[in-house]
């Protein structure tokens, strides 16, 4: 079976000789498929790693690795596609886990993004003010840490190499968790507290229902409010309502 079509077919023989792809070392003419859109959006749901190719002097400064091993050279740089992340999901990595939970958590270098099952952490050193990012999914990847670096099997198939030791990955993973700790933390914060019978006798259920409703979306909007979020959107209320983190066992944190 050939593995990783996308590629150039002297570095393509290279990565299955080798039984493993180096992300970092990708060079931005071993990737054939390209898109020159200055606004494109990623398949966020199937998105494996976001490769930094910031300082390579050309037009193109990111690759994006999927699940099913295609690769495709982009124009925005990794830190333009982290912005984007919140037209997909309703967390924003700058507003609600940068300067919201990570600094409720304290932590300064390493912030990871978490939204539902989507773990992204960064990889590798920060290079022309981006660096590298990899999904990290937390129930399944399985790691082995050869020569002071990190190798990740995905999906039982897929091996990548990271230029980092198992302290960084362990600490980075250790982010992860506290984050979706955090989250599922103020997610059991937020669920309805009123009766009924608490808004009196004389409103018809209708009106009772559509009342109630606007009393736990404020309330909720006052929960989030305390813990720093910069505003309680439609977008992230749902999500946070709608219990989403539930299926995070408890052991992981």
């Amino acid at each position: 079976m050939s593995y990783f079509m996308d590629l150039e077919p002297n570095c393509r023989q290279q990565v299955e000789q080798q039984g493993y792809l180096i992300p970092d070392e990708l060079e931005l003419d071993e990737v054939v498929p390209a898109n020159e859109d200055t606004e494109f959006l990623p398949d966020w749901d199937h998105v494996l790693a976001i490769i930094n190719c910031a300082d390579a002097q050309s037009h193109y400064n990111s690759i994006i690795l999927y699940d099913d091993q295609r690769l495709l050279k982009v124009r925005p740089t990794p830190n333009r596609l982290l912005k984007r992340l919140r037209k997909h999901f309703p967390m924003d990595y700058y507003n609600d886990i940068r300067h919201t939970m990570a600094k409720a958590l304290k932590m300064k270098r390493g912030v990871p993004y978490v939204c539902r099952d989507f773990w992204l952490m960064p990889a590798g050193p920060v290079v022309a003010t981006n660096r590298s990012w990899f999904r990290w999914q937390y129930k399944r990847d399985i790691w082995d840490f050869p020569d002071n670096c990190s190798r990740v099997i995905v999906d039982h198939h897929l091996v990548l190499q990271w230029p980092m030791s198992r302290r960084s990955v362990e600490f980075r993973q250790e982010l992860c968790k506290a984050i979706a700790g955090f989250i599922k933390q103020q997610t059991a914060l937020i669920c309805p507290t009123f009766d009924m019978a608490d808004l009196g006798e004389h409103h018809s259920e209708e009106t009772l229902k559509k009342l109630m409703i606007k009393i736990e979306k404020y309330k909720r909007g006052l929960i989030l409010g305390k813990v720093g979020f910069m505003e309680c959107t439609d977008e992230v209320d749902d999500d946070l309502n709608h219990y989403r983190y539930g299926q995070l066992p408890e052991t992981e944190f």
